[in-house]
């Protein structure tokens, strides 16, 4: 079963200078448990559509369909961003349990869940410490301990790596796939990077200049997919997909 159907979606942004189509006769049907990522040239519309699946904005045209167990609604979905966004006020504790309060789902049992997914990200002793205390890593740990403790069915991450060092970012990769992968998640990953979607995504979905459509879509051989994303990045066909990928998307910004 589908847990996201995206029907001929398109979207077109109307401002006092007019309207600016932004992405056009969009169809993906996103499988439980998979891991799909979407890469485009900057402007692609790769962003509307992930707020788009999140009913934050409604299609101009077509239909999104999210199979999470209940209606579509924000409390279904879990956003990650590129800034982890932390009240800086808040304790740690107090911004990992702060998503389940605003939805009216927090308990003891929540909150407990909540520290023990602290724990498992290794960040259990900072539980009272302020966001200015920890490094840019240990941040988008929390915002991820964050989004994992609402529970949501889908996971929306956009360019959730981007603004950390190369080393911290490979880290985090392996923690995001590794721990995705062991709750069965449902999960879409916006990036620029190639290497990033083919590492840690099942399927990649590339997206042409604006309005966007879907130009390719690209399988990940079963020979990647079951490596962690570094080590994926050090098998002999990791090179081969890149390039693969690299042309196409070379070959659409030319046309454009």
């Amino acid at each position: 079963m589908a847990t996201l159907r995206l029907d001929h979606v398109s979207h077109t942004y109307v401002t006092k200078e007019g309207a600016f189509p932004a992405l056009t006769d969009i169809t993906i049907d996103v499988r439980e448990g998979e891991f799909l990522a979407l890469i485009g040239p900057s402007g692609c519309g790769k962003t509307t559509l992930l707020s788009l699946i999140a009913g934050i904005i409604q299609p101009t045209e077509g239909s999104v369909s999210v199979n999470a167990g209940a209606d579509h609604c924000l409390s279904n979905i879990g956003y990650m961003l590129q800034h982890d966004y932390l009240f800086p006020w808040l304790s740690i504790e107090k911004n990992i349990i702060l998503g389940q309060k605003i939805l009216g789902t927090y308990s003891k049992k929540s909150e407990k869940m909540a520290f023990a997914w602290l724990e498992k990200m290794g960040l259990g002793d900072k539980l009272h410490e302020v966001p200015a205390a920890l490094s840019g890593g240990m941040r988008q740990r929390v915002a991820l301990v964050r989004m994992l403790a609402t529970n949501p069915a889908l996971m929306l991450l956009d360019e959730p790596f981007s603004a950390l060092d190369q080393q911290t970012k490979l880290k985090l990769e392996d923690l995001v796939a590794e721990t995705l992968k062991a709750e069965k998640k449902t999960a879409i990953l916006v990036t620029h990077d190639i290497s990033e979607a083919i590492a840690m995504s099942d399927r990649i979905v590339l997206l042409s200049p604006r309005p966007g459509r879907v130009a390719q879509i690209f399988s990940i051989p079963n020979e990647l997919k079951k490596l962690s994303p570094f080590e994926a990045r050090q098998h002999p066909m990791f090179s081969e997909q890149f390039q693969l990928i690299w042309k196409e998307l070379e070959r659409l910004e030319h046309e454009s």
